[in-house]
């Protein structure tokens, strides 16, 4: 069994309120802004995986990267944030429950391919690509937001969903996307 563990929400970025000790960092989590401290954020943004990353994404690899920061509570604040939705654990073996409560939202450009790799298509911006993926993720991608959910996204898209969430990671790492609640079947 494979849990991977994925962050959920947009990143709206840090707000001050007055002084510095009084900084919160803001997700758009559906219809609302929910704020964290700076150790649950970052627990939040290294759900995300890092860059050139290939490996599965999981608890015990985001605990393990904690420890060598100041941060020593990070079972605790992966809770505490699975609990609020922030994260969620998927089980590889059977994701069609977090599929149906999520959603893929494209935030970069989309870039298309070139003549010289036609079998990638890239995202990101005019001047940068950031993030490349196969003819069948680009177009779940570009346009999965349009279904009120994943899975359903996938059904529309012909594809695999273990297959497109193996490669998630590689869209939440430099934030070509982002996971959001599902929303109502139109």
């Amino acid at each position: 069994m494979t849990l991977l563990m994925f962050p959920i929400g947009q990143c709206l970025g840090t707000h001050f309120t007055g002084t510095a000790e009084s900084q919160v960092h803001q997700v758009r989590l559906g219809s609302e802004i929910v704020e964290l401290t700076a150790e649950e954020f970052t627990v939040w943004a290294l759900a995300h995986s890092l860059p050139d990353d290939s490996g599965p994404w999981e608890r015990s690899r985001i605990i393990d990267l904690l420890t060598d920061s100041e941060i020593t509570n990070g079972a605790v604040l992966i809770d505490r944030l699975l609990s609020r939705s922030l994260l969620a654990e998927v089980d590889l073996d059977s994701p069609a429950g977090f599929a149906t409560r999520h959603r893929l939202l494209p935030l970069h450009l989309g870039l298309g391919n070139t003549a010289g790799t036609p079998t990638m298509f890239r995202s990101g911006t005019l001047e940068l690509a950031l993030a490349g993926m196969t003819r069948t993720l680009y177009d779940l991608w570009l346009s999965g937001h349009l279904s009120p959910n994943l899975l359903i996204a996938c059904k529309e898209h012909d594809a695999e969903l273990p297959a497109v969430l193996t490669a998630l990671h590689s869209l939440l790492a430099p934030t070509a996307a982002c996971l959001d609640l599902a929303v109502q079947e139109f």
